[in-house]
């Protein structure tokens, strides 16, 4: 096993059976501000529902963060492929190179649940944290009452590594944080066995 992290660009888009995983563009404020003005989407997050001005700001900040050198963060856009539409996210950091530790995050468009598309974000980005970027633990966070996304960390073999009550105040109540993880020898295992 390599010690150290790859920090070359990750190649993209990442594609999955259904969809193409590329970079944002400014001009995908109007999408992005589509699906998460539906109240579904937010329920699992202490979050508020973003205005117009707040998700172009955010894009700006999110094109900006793809010319930093080593790129170390990817927020990227799902989009499907017959008919080029955003339905979600992916989000992957390498959150300490010296110690090859990264996180993953991933979002579907409240009327795309349970079709499966979580699973693919979820997967293509595991994958690249892996594959690319030769990390050795990749983590990731949920709300503990996010019955969705703790079923795709799941299905990706992570294991529930701790919970962090009552972090954060937002909205009026405490929130809670579910963590994650999976080792790249775990993940290696996985494939291996998907290949089979």
């Amino acid at each position: 096993m390599s010690t150290l992290v790859n920090l070359n660009p990750l190649a993209l888009p990442l594609t999955t059976r259904r969809l193409i995983i590329r970079d944002y563009a400014a001009t995908d404020a109007a999408a992005v501000l589509a699906y998460t003005q539906d109240p579904a989407y937010w329920q699992h997050q202490r979050a508020e529902a973003p205005t117009a001005g707040q998700i172009e700001t955010l894009m700006q900040w999110v094109v900006q963060e793809q010319s930093i050198a080593p790129r170390v963060t990817y927020y990227l856009a799902a989009t499907r492929k017959d008919t080029g539409e955003i339905i979600g996210e992916g989000v992957l950091k390498v959150v300490n190179p010296a110690e090859r530790q990264g996180e993953i995050g991933f979002g579907v468009a409240a009327k795309y649940w349970k079709q499966g598309y979580g699973n693919e974000i979820a997967t293509a980005v595991l994958e690249a944290g892996f594959q690319h970027f030769k990390l050795h633990r990749v983590a990731a966070l949920c709300a503990p009452d996010n019955k969705g996304s703790i079923r795709i960390m799941q299905k990706l073999g992570m294991a529930r590594e701790g919970l962090l009550r009552d972090i954060h105040f937002a909205r009026g109540k405490w929130w809670s944080t579910l963590i994650y993880g999976i080792l790249d020898q775990e993940y290696a295992k996985i494939k291996v066995v998907k290949k089979a």
